[in-house]
């Protein structure tokens, strides 16, 4: 199976000894455990991946997530025929697709709703994930020297401190200084604002800064900004001499063998790197399974294994099983075997894709749930169905 983990044949047995090292363990506990982990032999694994399969252990019941980490009770457990039944009956919101992949083959496919199979649906945020693999890629060409750059004097914009601080990581780690929080209406960056102008750039350029300090790692604090993720695009623009959408098409969708993919743009025509790309489930699987091969497509080398490592390593613990990374999120997936670390694109509206290194799968639920409380968990009850009802891999 290609995994882009290099998971041991002996998981089940590094599974078991820390899940019951996890029973007994406190929050405070947690660095002697991995000390542990690693006298044990699981210093072939990455760190970070062996914190997220600590997390999981400690889990026992897997919540719903809501964009901003809060968790919420148990979720309904459904098989297949019955998770199909309620979204035909309208008792999960608008889910419009649902496909599974496994060993490199799609396994389960299904259409609701009005619309042919395959029509394309408009994932929000999810997008931005793609803007990650954009900006890996151009590193690997060397069009741009890597996510130090700093990127208001990049985008010849230069305006002192902080701004001129801000690097190309700050911006793919949700981190920046700037005033920017699309989860609060009233910050001066969201994104319903940025809208309103003919020009994005100009709007994200000029944002404010806010009460701003980097951990002991140089990271900032966690604020959810769509603005930043356009100037990111901005970036990739300048650094290739293309436009984002052509140069996504170029160097990621074209070898993928994905067409009629539709940007939303500004009035004055910037593509919207941010997210808000209409695109089909296919094309999904297909990303999703980029990722799950570490970068490989039919044997050619898409975007650097290194760099997926980078991208989803964690940069921020949101809750006690929320992680993010660079624009990709991390939580776990409830299998018939337990639990299973999951890395994500995720979107307004229930859109979700989830990459499953350890079951060799990637699920897509799209869904026009759009500013629905319950968006989110409806497509958590669908991932866990669909996710459920496939083989444990053999070893």
């Amino acid at each position: 199976m290609r995994h882009f983990v290099a998971i041991a044949e002996t998981f089940d047995v590094h599974r078991r000894l820390i899940s019951e090292l996890a029973l007994t363990v406190s929050e405070s506990s947690k660095a002697t455990v991995m000390g542990t982990i690693k006298q044990a032999g699981y210093v072939r694994f990455p760190l970070w991946l062996i914190f997220v399969l600590f997390i999981l252990a400690c889990a026992t019941v897997h919540p719903a997530h809501s964009q901003n980490g809060e968790e919420k009770p148990p979720l309904e457990q459904l098989t297949l025929l019955q998770l199909e039944t309620k979204i035909e009956a309208g008792d999960l919101g608008k889910i419009r697709a649902l496909a599974a992949s496994q060993s490199g083959e799609t396994v389960y496919r299904k259409r609701f709703g009005k619309g042919e199979p395959g029509e394309a649906v408009d994932i929000k945020s999810a997008g931005k994930s793609i803007t990650a693999l954009a900006v890996g890629a151009a590193i690997a060409d060397g069009a741009l020297l890597g996510t130090d750059v700093k990127v208001w004097p990049y985008l010849d914009a230069s305006r002192g401190a902080p701004f001129d601080d801000i690097t190309v990581a700050d911006l793919l780690s949700m981190s920046s200084a700037l005033d920017c929080n699309d989860w609060e209406r009233r910050s001066p960056g969201q994104e319903e604002k940025m809208y309103r102008r003919r020009k994005w750039r100009e709007f994200a350029l000029a944002l404010p800064d806010r009460q701003y300090m980097r951990d002991e790692h140089g990271i900032g604090s966690f604020s959810y900004c769509t603005a930043g993720v356009f100037l990111l695009g901005q970036v990739v623009e300048k650094a290739t001499g293309e436009t984002f959408d052509a140069y996504v098409q170029r160097r990621l969708f074209d070898p993928l063998n994905i067409e009629g993919v539709e940007w939303r743009r500004s009035r004055s025509g910037e593509v919207q790197s941010g997210g808000q790309l209409t695109i089909g489930d296919e094309a999904l699987i297909k990303l999703g399974q980029l990722v799950l091969n570490r970068g490989q497509w039919e044997g050619e080398e898409i975007v650097p294994e290194q760099w997926l490592r980078t991208m989803l390593a964690s940069s921020h613990k949101l809750s006690e099983h929320v992680h993010y990374g660079y624009l990709w999120w991390m939580m776990p997936l409830q299998s018939s075997r337990g639990f299973e670390a999951a890395f994500m694109m995720k979107g307004n509206g229930g859109n979700i894709v989830a990459v499953i290194p350890t079951m060799d799968a990637v699920l897509v639920v799209q869904a026009e749930s759009y500013n629905k409380r319950d968006a989110d968990r409806h497509s958590f009850m669908a991932l866990t169905a669909m996710l459920k009802s496939l083989p444990v891999p053999e070893e």
